[in-house]
């Protein structure tokens, strides 16, 4: 188990200073038995049901605990006991309806929240609070756009204190975007991707998913809230192998998009992000540790509306000397190979 994160340890204390000790105890305890419960019973075996994913156990919840309380921390005086109690819940509980399988997992967690909290008939408020801020992280709303954070109430009470559901929700959402990186798959796994089965080579990781694999290999997210910015940072190591140098690329530039799009978007509902103004990411493409041509950094404000941008709407046409066509060109004309293939 993760050893506890800032975020869990300001949850605690708040919880000492606002409630009676039995109150506090009691709802330390329950945290502590619903986490021990998914520890022990669910993250461990999601692999085993979706084996194809990127890192769902307990090391990206750890993860997204981190990237929460960065999200918040110079303004954790905003959110209450209650508050931090129900963030830290939810995402607990967001990803482990994997278990019963990727589509529409935001939506089962029902059964295991059931099984994880004993007292069920006290909880109904708390089971109903966290199953909406858990459906708003990923998938559809109501109405079938991606607009689910309308479908959280915009506040209620929960343990005798006023808690602002809607922000809660739009920080476990833009937490759960951004915790991205190698620790999400496996070098090794990546390097020598097959499995020995009755004699014949078998991959591990089937061509659909291992660009989501190889992304989080070369990505690392930073919430920089005193500079205003979410920093991305990309290390592409050429040849670039077990997938293509263009389909990597253009992978990274739409997940740049997507993840300001996420900025912008969880912004609107969730105050504590009102100083992250900006998205920049820089991308270093090396070869054996020499960097092969200079990229400058990709800077995405909040100068234009939330819309369905695409890469060459929002990146390309700003920055033209980035495109793939023109970066294979300089990689070659440098004398290096950007793909295995073109050794």
């Amino acid at each position: 188990m993760w050893e506890e994160t800032q975020l869990e340890k300001q949850m605690k204390e708040k919880l000492s200073q606002e409630y009676n000790h039995e109150e506090a105890e009691k709802y330390c305890t329950q945290y502590c038995s619903a986490k021990n419960f998914l520890v022990d019973e669910i993250f461990p075996n999601i692999p085993s049901v979706e084996s194809q994913l990127t890192d769902h156990t307990e090391k990206h919840i750890e993860d997204v605990m981190k990237k929460a309380y960065m999200l918040i921390c110079d303004e954790i005086n905003r959110f209450n006991a209650a508050e931090l109690y129900l963030l830290c819940m939810s995402i607990l509980f967001h990803d482990c309806g994997n278990i019963h399988g990727r589509e529409g997992h935001e939506k089962k967690i029902t059964d295991i929240y059931d099984e994880a909290i004993t007292a069920k008939s006290s909880r109904a408020q708390e089971k109903r609070w966290l199953l909406s801020i858990v459906r708003a992280h990923s998938g559809l709303s109501r109405m079938g756009d991606k607009d689910t954070l309308v479908d959280v109430l915009e506040s209620n009470s929960l343990y005798d204190k006023e808690v602002k559901l809607r922000e809660i929700a739009g920080i476990l959402r833009f937490a759960d975007e951004s915790a991205e990186g190698p620790q999400r798959t496996s070098d090794y796994i990546l390097k020598h991707n097959f499995a020995i089965k009755e004699g014949e080579e078998e991959p591990i990781i089937k061509d659909d998913a291992i660009i989501y694999h190889k992304y989080a290999s070369v990505t690392n997210v930073f919430i920089d809230k005193g500079n205003g910015r979410v920093g991305l940072t990309y290390h592409i190591e050429i040849p670039v192998r077990q997938i293509s140098f263009s389909k990597l690329i253009n992978f990274i530039y739409k997940r740049i998009v997507k993840l300001d799009a996420e900025r912008r978007y969880c912004k609107y509902y969730t105050p504590a992000l009102n100083k992250l103004k900006r998205t920049e990411a820089r991308i270093f493409i090396s070869c054996d540790g020499e960097d092969v041509i200079d990229l400058p950094p990709i800077e995405l404000g909040d100068k234009y509306a939330l819309t369905e941008e695409s890469v060459e709407d929002v990146i390309l046409s700003r920055y033209p000397n980035i495109k793939e066509d023109i970066l294979k060109t300089q990689i070659k004309e440098k004398g290096y190979n950007y793909d295995e293939e073109s050794i």
